[in-house]
């Protein structure tokens, strides 16, 4: 039988096919007998006669040489044998036949009587005489009333053990369990308000600190003093991640805008933190990271490499050179040292930033990037990084990503204005992001200190529901939707026409027609009833005379002279009225006069007579 045995032993700890253990206290050692040596100290099976990895290298008498490496176990260790106790071999079938073997005991003969009362093989049963046995317990009536509520679900039917488990955060456009999506789901914000010598804010994590960089808070402010170091750098990103369509909000105000200084906030994805990194050369490095998950297929993308930590390496955006193996990763770089080791963060293998570099207060850059991916950098204008600074949103849905900006000044209007935008190479709305604060100087030290003050950062995740028109998403002039301003246009008062559209009449303040009243003497009544152009709307004019009379207009400025220039004749019945409404109005170019005759003909000059035609003219 197998035993766990601790016989006496020595245990020489080593390198594999070095260390060796002597196992000298078990009477007859064979090796066929022994099972497993387990190293109880530490957990660890030394030998083991089933796995190949745990056999011994090498036997000799009863001391095994291991396979497995126990150079960092100790030669005190406690050692447990599982050894499997035999008296001896079994004898083999030649063995038995080669000599007598003596046999002891009490031996019976081959046949033995027996005695007693014996029962046929068949035997008759007689139900009368069968006793008769109780039966207690529960009995159910032949029919059972079921309900359905008991009954067992047919197969597929759906039970809490397969429904989709409902989300209570922002959902993306494939979750499961989405019922409805709601807008929006979280806001997150920092707004700085505890005062001290150290970033204090626990919605974000310092990743680096370097040599002359300051960082405190104070005013409700996180206020960043950038040093005069070459290369040195602050880096601190937030605690929670976001996905999906979101905006984004910080205020910047920047002491100064000199060279070789850079200051950005960034949406990026986190690739790996505090990970190993040897420099090979000025232009090359190599970077730690288990299980990247990167291959030959991603040589040529690049992402961001920060929070440099023992040597003098150039923060900045980097390409992937080449993967050795699944767990290093090769960057391009650019100025760094010849030769050295140091810590790095990789992220921003999916970003969107902002990015305050140069001299000029207001400009900034601008840029996306998916997946190793970007369209190159976009310099845009704003309001100003001078004090009292600017505010900066950046929104983006995962189809677009916008940037605008505003001033810090309270105002009554909406003063928000687009800057930049990004229709490619934004990154998938289901990529973890968080917000990163990047501070770092140019391989040239820079000049002179610079103060970065970040009043406040925060984040407004949204559902990301587009609207649907007859099926078709609205892009552009001709598929536009219709939106209600919130400040509403005022139009500059004077005459001016705007498409010329209305059938208002716009020749006098109120808008409305004017008349001009007529009371005929006994003359052709010549009179410029308007001096310039304009339109004639209608007219009502009675005649009191027992024949027809006749109203004449003409298109001019100067007083007409009956039976010339004629361009229309408004005539009037005997004792009759005459009215006409005229909703667009006849065009006069030049301007509209009037004569009045006894006449039809465009040429007669007889005058009307006293009080022959009353009435009025309209015009505009």
């Amino acid at each position: 039988m197998k035993q766990f045995t601790i016989p006496s032993y020595t245990f020489t700890p080593g390198a594999s096919g070095v260390g060796t253990v002597n196992l000298s206290g078990i009477s007859g050692f064979n090796v066929k007998y022994l099972v497993a040596v387990i190293n109880q100290t530490r957990g660890v099976v030394i030998y083991s006669t089933g796995d190949t990895a745990t056999r011994y290298t090498n036997l000799a008498g009863t001391t095994l040489t291991l396979n497995v490496d126990t150079s960092t176990h100790n030669s005190g260790d406690v050692l447990q044998v599982i050894y499997e106790v035999t008296a001896a071999d079994p004898l083999t079938d030649t063995q038995l036949r080669a000599s007598a073997v003596p046999v002891s005991g009490t031996f019976f003969q081959a046949t033995q009587p027996v005695s007693g009362t014996f029962f046929q093989a068949t035997q008759p049963v007689s139900i009368a005489s069968m006793p008769s046995t109780p039966v207690t317990g529960t009995f159910w009536q032949a029919t059972q009333p079921v309900s359905a509520a008991a009954l067992p679900l047919p197969s597929g039917a759906a039970t809490s053990a397969n429904q989709a488990p409902l989300t209570t955060s922002h959902p993306l456009p494939n979750a499961s369990g989405a019922v409805v999506r709601q807008a929006p789901s979280e806001i997150w914000s920092v707004g700085f308000a505890d005062v001290g010598s150290s970033l204090m804010a626990t919605e974000l994590t310092q990743r680096r600190l370097g040599t002359g960089v300051g960082v405190s808070q104070s005013s409700s402010n996180l206020v960043l003093t950038s040093g005069t170091t070459a290369n040195s750098e602050f880096l601190a990103r937030s605690v929670q991640s976001f996905r999906g369509a979101l905006t984004a909000r910080q205020k910047t105000i920047l002491s100064q805008r000199i060279a070789n200084q850079n200051f950005a906030v960034l949406l990026a994805d986190k690739v790996g933190e505090g990970l190993s990194c040897t420099i090979n050369s000025a232009t090359s490095i190599t970077v730690t990271l288990t299980a990247h998950g990167f291959t030959a297929q991603n040589v040529g993308q690049s992402m961001m490499v920060g929070a440099i930590n023992g040597a003098n390496g150039v923060p900045g955006r980097y390409a992937i050179a080449s993967i050795p193996s699944v767990d290093t990763i090769n960057f391009t770089v650019a100025s760094w040292p010849a030769s050295g080791s140091c810590t790095v963060d990789l992220f921003g293998y999916n970003y969107l930033w902002t990015q305050y570099t140069g001299t000029t207060a207001t400009a900034a850059n601008v840029d996306a990037q998916r997946k190793g991916w970007n369209s190159g950098v976009t310099a845009i204008t704003i309001n100003t990084t001078a004090s009292p600074g600017h505010v900066v949103q950046t929104y983006a849905d995962g189809r677009n990503v916008n940037w605008s900006d505003t001033v810090v000044a309270s105002s009554t209007v909406s003063t928000v204005t687009a800057r930049g935008s990004r229709i490619e190479n934004i990154p998938d709305d289901n990529e973890e992001v968080y917000v990163y604060l990047w501070l770092w100087n140019g391989s040239t030290a820079p000049a002179s200190t610079t103060t970065w003050t970040l009043g406040f950062l925060s984040v407004e995740d949204n559902a990301n529901v587009p609207t649907y028109i007859a099926g078709v998403r609205p892009n552009g002039a001709q598929a536009a939707i219709a939106v209600l301003p919130t400040s509403q246009p005022v139009l500059v008062a004077g005459t001016a026409a705007i498409g010329d559209v209305g059938q208002q009449y716009r020749a006098n303040a109120t808008g409305a027609a004017s008349g001009a009243h007529l009371v005929s003497a006994a003359t052709t009544n010549a009179t410029i009833v308007k001096g310039s152009a304009g339109r004639v709307l209608g007219w009502a004019l009675a005649n009191t005379n027992a024949a027809w009379r006749y109203v004449k207009l003409h298109n001019q400025t100067t007083t007409p002279t009956a039976g010339t220039g004629v361009v229309r004749t408004i005539a009037i019945p005997p004792n009759g009225l005459a009215q006409m409404k005229l909703e667009g109005g006849i065009t006069f170019a030049t301007g509209i006069g009037l004569t009045t005759v006894t006449g039809s003909a465009d040429a007669d000059t007889t005058a009307v007579g006293v009080g022959d035609i009353v009435g009025d003219i309209f015009f505009a």
